[in-house]
């Protein structure tokens, strides 16, 4: 090949290499990665890196209102303020009873504290322009990047304005008395187990000769169901988009329909088939040592170590909700309070620091532990008998630091490794959710739907579709309302 030729074909080549270049630079090409379906957007635009804005050297005040131990508040209170001296903290103590309605007060007199949690019904929150808009520095926010990958884009109200902010995490949590199954020669389940082995184990486990029951329900299966079965985002096969009741919404509710009747499901509090069963109808189920399993929450954790429990032989230890049998994620429900910024408030660089620090910032994290570890009453006993709440980061350290304060089991070892994919439930996550509960699903034609289902008045399967629409519905009525 001359030396002419060898030229042009080099010439060509880098033609066709520019050509290239020039076509993955092109605008309207994006990279596959770059959906997002939360609202929120990339830390960097245009090629510049988005940055929080300075804190404020001026003297200030910020008011703080959350329904958490109050000394625990106030002990991140006092961390806070050492960290800024020139921001001191004021702390609103309202009664967790009637909380919304407390906060309409304050905020009718422009008292509406600069940090807050609303309760519930996302709602009433929105319609009375309570919350600030914190978008700008929760995506210029290095620590986002560490917030568990769930809470991310919960808040997102719209899609594109950061409103509100996960604050308080406790997981769903289903307790198994260990002592109870080895009494019945039945092995405890893998910490991987899957949602067909609880409810087949539930069965298992009901031994009516003896008094035994497969499970009692603080929390409920119809909850669990259509997130870990459907991969779901929220409750009643939330997918991110619509609401779906039609497939494990109306399972797991015929299921456990079928449960109560069949006396798997333990007596109900307070009734005459308890009195008959335990003696006493105000007699827990979970106090007996008659139960396999309790569908509960993290914080019953401290209760179940107390003598009333170890001194009659009972074990109860912590599993998380088991996985969907054909389930991509470790996505499982979970209490999760919000807090918001005033929309009133004169600093919201500096209250967005401070709903951060106490509700998922790792400093404010490293204060809490320290909180659990030494927090004492009058009496010089520790006012936490194990931690409150789970972290909403990633961060090893921190969750190695909660570890530590925890039994010596490998049960909780296993619960933490499994509890990093909490899903918040509807209401103070959804909008409109509260409303249809209230109007369609607890107070519409059947009353509450559970118990109409439990009492064989009403197939679920035969009201789901409805349910679905007017659900779907009540969200796109409420985003008409909210936001346009």
């Amino acid at each position: 090949m001359s030396k002419k030729m060898i030229v042009s074909l080099l010439a060509a080549m880098l033609l066709l290499l520019m050509v290239a270049v020039g076509c993955s630079n092109d605008s309207g090409d994006e990279p596959a990665d770059s959906a997002n379906d939360g609202g929120t957007e990339s830390s960097e635009s245009e090629g510049e890196a988005k940055e929080l804005p300075p804190m404020t050297e001026e003297e200030i005040t910020l008011s703080y209102a959350s329904w958490a131990n109050p000394e625990l508040n106030q002990f991140l209170a006092d961390k806070f303020m050492e960290k800024y001296p020139n921001i001191t903290v004021e702390l609103v103590t309202l009664e967790q009873e009637g909380w919304n309605d407390h906060l309409t007060n304050l905020a009718s007199t422009g008292e509406l504290p600069d940090v807050f949690w609303y309760l519930g019904n996302v709602d009433i929150a929105i319609r009375n322009a309570w919350l600030g808009d914190m978008t700008e520095y929760f995506e210029a926010d290095p620590e986002t990047s560490d917030l568990l990958d769930t809470v991310v884009d919960v808040g997102y109200f719209d899609g594109e304005r950061k409103l509100a902010a996960a604050a308080n995490y406790y997981p769903y949590t289903i307790f198994l008395d260990e002592n109870l199954f080895e009494k019945l020669n039945v092995d405890m389940p893998s910490p991987d187990w899957t949602y067909s082995e609880m409810i087949d184990l539930m069965q298992q486990m009901t031994v009516p000769e003896q008094g035994i029951y497969g499970y009692n329900t603080f929390t409920k299966l119809v909850t669990m169901a259509p997130i870990v079965n459907q991969d779901g985002t929220g409750e009643f096969g939330w997918d991110g988009e619509s609401y779906d009741l039609t497939t494990d919404w109306a399972e797991a509710t015929t299921q456990h329909a079928e449960y109560v009747r069949s006396g798997v499901h333990a007596p109900f509090f307070d009734t005459d088939e308890a009195e008959a069963a335990f003696g006493d109808r105000l007699l827990w189920a979970a106090s007996t040592g008659r139960l396999a399993m309790q569908l509960d929450a993290w914080w019953t954790n401290g209760l179940f170590a107390t003598p009333e429990f170890v001194d009659k032989g009972i074990k109860w230890v912590p599993y998380v909700v088991p996985k969907g049998d054909n389930a991509e994620t470790e996505n499982k429900p979970a209490f999760i309070d919000f807090g918001a910024l005033s929309a009133a408030t004169e600093h919201p660089r500096e209250a967005y620091e401070l709903l951060k620090f106490f509700g998922w910032g790792k400093e404010g994290w490293d204060a809490k532990l320290e909180a659990f570890e030494t927090i004492q009453d009058e009496n010089g006993n520790l006012v936490f008998d194990h931690p409150d709440g789970l972290p909403l980061i990633k961060n090893q350290e921190t969750w190695d630091g909660l570890r530590a304060l925890l039994p010596e089991s490998h049960y909780y070892d296993d619960f933490l490794q499994r509890a990093k994919h909490p899903i918040p439930l509807g209401g103070a996550a959804q909008p409109g959710f509260q409303t249809f509960l209230d109007e369609v699903y607890f107070g519409g034609e059947f009353g509450d739907v559970e118990a109409a289902i439990v009492n064989g008045e009403v197939n679920a399967h035969d009201i789901a579709p409805d349910l679905t629409e007017q659900a779907n519905k009540y969200r796109e009525d409420a985003l008409a309302e909210l936001f346009y």
